[in-house]
């Protein structure tokens, strides 16, 4: 299994790929910075909607998992040689594992590190918020990591679909639509985010899920479509 693991991190952190993920890592660190140069600062509800909700929540986190995750045995689907992976004494679930334990690991040092850097820039040090943030983040990733995989199994177009899912589900639904947030990951980090420090999205604290609510769910989906993906590779004819 670590062998799997360390050869499936080194393919997922491909030089193009990285650079993209770099990209998108850097825009919440200039937006941070900008904020902290600011003499107009944003209100504490302004900054918690806008780098956290918005930025973070419904657009960088999910894109950067979702370039990373539905490749972890997409590519190898697509490559044929997700076969070869089959053929060997290996059970299944110690080929799911590792690959899902090496998509998080590519995916987390930079996307938390900008939202270590972004939001100790934006909210000027305040290391609760910064803390409450990222473990909110850490939760939601490992939720949509186990969920991309999953969709990366299953459909050649994955990456489509899953663009198709951040944009208009997750960026568009549930922000205007309330009632959606229940079927929404980002909720439930902003649940975990609202219960460490709850001085955050203190004006809609009604419209929050609870954070004991928020973290059985993000953790129960992990386990699910972790589940559903060992299960799909056990059944699946691998070309």
């Amino acid at each position: 299994m670590g062998t799997l693991y360390w050869i499936s991190v080194r393919q997922l952190a491909g030089r193009s790929r990285m650079i993209i993920i770099g990209v998108l890592a850097i825009v919440p660190v200039l937006l941070g910075l900008t904020i902290s140069l600011s003499n107009d600062a944003p209100t504490g509800s302004d900054l918690d909607g806008t780098m956290i909700a918005l930025l973070f929540g419904a657009a960088i986190l999910p894109i950067i998992t979702l370039t990373i995750s539905t490749a972890a045995l997409g590519n190898d689907l697509e490559d044929r040689t997700l076969s070869n992976l089959t053929l060997t004494p290996f059970a299944r679930w110690a080929i799911i594992l590792p690959k899902y334990t090496a998509s998080i690991t590519v995916a987390a040092l930079p996307l938390l590190a900008s939202a270590v850097i972004a939001l100790t820039l934006a909210y000027e040090g305040d290391s609760k918020a910064v803390l409450a943030g990222v473990a909110g983040m850490a939760l939601a990733l490992a939720a949509y990591s186990a969920v991309f995989m999953w969709l990366g199994l299953t459909t050649g177009r994955a990456l489509g679909f899953g663009l198709m899912y951040v944009f208009v589900w997750e960026f568009l639904f549930t922000q205007f639509v309330s009632g959606l947030r229940f079927l929404s990951i980002r909720a439930y980090m902003v649940g975990v985010v609202r219960g460490i420090d709850d001085r955050r999205f203190a004006d809609q604290a009604d419209k929050i899920i609870s954070m004991p609510v928020s973290l059985a769910v993000l953790v129960a989906l992990t386990i699910i479509f972790t589940a559903l993906a060992i299960r799909r590779l056990r059944t699946m004819d691998v070309p």
